[in-house]
């Protein structure tokens, strides 16, 4: 009966015990929860690793030196400036992340007397600072030039296919990881048999980036 009356006497003090270890028990399990990432947190963080590529939409400008020539019914020298505008399409893809790009380029020029369609082939190496990121590289380009038919006439032709290289400089403002604002200058030498000796073009267009 003493035994008894010692078990019942003790019991209260093994119920405290054990709902102060289950206490303990559930805020580890809380506190251990709270430190992982939740799934969407996780997933957002490796969509930011991931997002390597870029299409790019904006407005576009050139301004051409070009070759001393005649005109080819008239005799008379041609003119040897010209200014054209328009817009640019673009996907870049980095290679190596915040370091090495290549982009490849699609603007379309206009003017009254012609009409420009080049592809440029651009690697950059790029460098990332917070929200800003400036890049350097080299430029292959490729381009249609086709004459409206007075110009054709003074040219002598209707179409020039012509082959350039040349180099681009440029920065981005990253508005958030998916939106940036880019502004591009670039040179291109056309060594080939063109009217265009020289090209300088610049480029101000949103990149969204995924």
């Amino acid at each position: 009966m003493h035994a008894e009356k010692e078990n019942v006497r003790r019991s209260p003090r093994g119920i405290a015990l054990a709902a102060c270890l289950l206490a303990c028990s559930v805020a580890n399990l809380s506190a251990a929860e709270a430190a992982e990432p939740e799934p969407d947190e996780a997933a957002e963080v490796g969509e930011e690793r991931e997002r390597l590529n870029g299409l790019t939409l904006g407005g576009a400008y050139t301004f051409h030196i070009l070759r001393d020539r005649d005109s080819a019914t008239t005799g008379e020298p041609l003119k040897t400036i010209e200014h054209l505008g328009g817009f640019v399409i673009a996907y870049d893809r980095e290679l190596i992340p915040q370091h090495l790009a290549l982009t490849i380029s699609k603007p379309f020029y206009f003017s009254k007397e012609r009409f420009d369609t080049p592809f440029d082939f651009i690697l950059k190496g790029l460098f990332r600072k917070g929200s800003w990121e400036g890049f350097i590289g080299l430029v292959l380009t490729w381009n249609i030039r086709v004459f409206e038919k007075e110009r054709e006439e003074k040219e002598g032709e209707r179409n020039i296919l012509s082959f350039g290289i040349g180099a681009v400089i440029g920065g981005a403002y990253f508005f958030n990881p998916r939106w940036s604002l880019d502004l591009e200058v670039g040179y291109a030498n056309v060594p080939t048999d063109d009217i265009v000796e020289h090209e300088v073009s610049a480029a101000l267009a949103g990149t969204y980036h995924f």
